[in-house]
């Protein structure tokens, strides 16, 4: 019987799979020259282990299976969730399909494929090996542009599904560039099925006075693994507000990294994220102001039931000319077992005395007299822990600015708070 490989053997072989896909995808199209730049910065990266220490909670063991060694298979059957009634762009195993979607035909927004007909480039922001390796095999994606002073009424909705009978790997990847005084809604959805892993990375990038609603919804199967990189650039006087809703798999882990860049940038950042079973899912949140003036507010809520695993580690970086700066993170968990296990680690980095900065985080138990209140009027043990769970959670639904998504995400949250007891 072969021993297990060691950490280090299993970073080693992991990045020589990353480099052999990204020698695959080399090519003279538009999108060599990112490609290029990607794979250079792929193999001055190092593959991550347990000693380092934004991965000591997060294993890359599920990918042991072969994940990327196989591409996804780009002709695939699958079942198209309900339309959350927009303009839709539909991408299936990291390709899209124009047969499954409803084209945005508006005024001052440009959608363009990433599939080798457009340039791309990469951000400045710092990034994992894993979204190095997206910009260096990249097949397919979209670049959203919106036009200066152009306001979209309606949300564009970008829905990528994966779908494996066999461990495989696909990419997705989004750029939205909003252009001076423009506003827009884009909705990320992910969804799928079978022992898949999806790579994914999301720039917005906002000119000044600018306004960005973003929403990220990942409900893939249990067996799926995703990793997502975020990346987020303010410039003057801009605002982006970014809610993420997710459900624990196989492997989960979301990379967040904000940049305010300008004075007067303004930045929210809300999540929730469930864990069940045997499920893992890990937030990792970097927001830096980098220029004075500059306002930023986070409040993420964590559920872990049976023997699932859930991680958070939020920091904030005040750079030494960012002055008048004012953030403020928030992190609560709430165990539904006894096996459940969740970890937190808020951060605060200041290197300018004139900030306003806060942070917390909590970690407990439903309480006991208040199931005991429900459980005397009759209701279930089940159901009032049901109850409650939603009832932590529902705060930031309430907050939605778009009751549409506020419907989708309330029977995900039952069915969540349900399985995970």
């Amino acid at each position: 019987m072969t021993a297990p490989a060691t950490a280090n053997e299993l970073a080693t072989e992991l990045k020589a799979q990353a480099l052999a896909r990204a020698n695959a995808r080399s090519g003279n199209d538009a999108l060599g020259p990112m490609r290029q730049q990607a794979r250079a910065l792929l193999e001055d990266t190092p593959f991550p282990g347990p000693k380092h220490e934004r991965w000591k909670y997060t294993s890359l063991r599920a990918l042991e299976a072969g994940h990327l060694k196989a591409p996804a298979p780009t002709q695939q059957p699958v079942e198209v969730p309900p339309d959350l009634g927009f303009a839709r762009l539909v991408f299936v195993n990291g390709h899209f399909h124009e047969a499954l979607s409803t084209l945005p035909d508006t005024a001052g927004l440009q959608v363009l494929r990433l599939n080798g007909e457009h340039e791309a480039r990469l951000s400045d922001a710092p990034a994992s090996p894993f979204a190095w390796l997206n910009g260096a095999a990249l097949e397919d994606g979209l670049l959203l542009r919106v036009a200066a002073r152009t306001q979209l009424e309606s949300p564009i909705h970008v829905l990528h599904i994966g779908e494996s009978g066999e461990p495989a790997c696909c990419d997705m990847r989004i750029r939205l560039e909003a252009g001076e005084q423009s506003e827009i809604t884009l909705i990320e959805e992910y969804a799928g099925n079978g022992p898949i892993f999806t790579n994914a990375v999301t720039e917005i990038e906002s000119a000044p006075a600018s306004r960005v609603m973003h929403y990220r919804l990942q409900h893939e199967a249990p067996a799926c693994l995703h990793i997502g990189s975020l990346i987020l650039q303010l410039a003057k006087d801009s605002h982006i507000r970014s809610e993420q809703f997710m459900s624990g798999s196989t492997l989960r882990r979301n990379e967040v990294q904000a940049q305010l860049n300008e004075p007067g940038a303004e930045l929210e950042l809300n999540g929730a994220f469930i864990g069940r079973g045997s499920n893992h899912a890990d937030n990792q949140v970097c927001v830096e102001h980098r220029a004075p003036h500059c306002t930023s507010r986070q409040v993420y809520k964590g559920m872990a039931g049976d023997k699932a695993r859930l991680v958070f580690n939020g920091r904030i970086y005040i750079h030494p000319g960012a002055k008048d700066s004012s953030a403020d993170l928030s992190n609560n968990n709430l165990l539904l077992s006894n096996s459940a296990e969740i970890d937190t680690k808020p951060e605060l980095e200041i290197y300018n005395d004139d900030v306003i900065c806060s942070h917390g985080t909590t970690v407990g138990q439903m309480d006991a007299l208040q199931l005991f209140y429900l459980r005397s009027r009759g209701i279930s043990e089940p159901e009032a822990q049901r109850m409650l769970g939603i009832g932590f959670i529902n705060e930031l639904l309430l907050a939605l600015p778009h009751e549409s998504i506020a419907d989708w995400a309330r029977p995900w949250l039952a069915s969540e708070v349900t399985e995970a007891e």
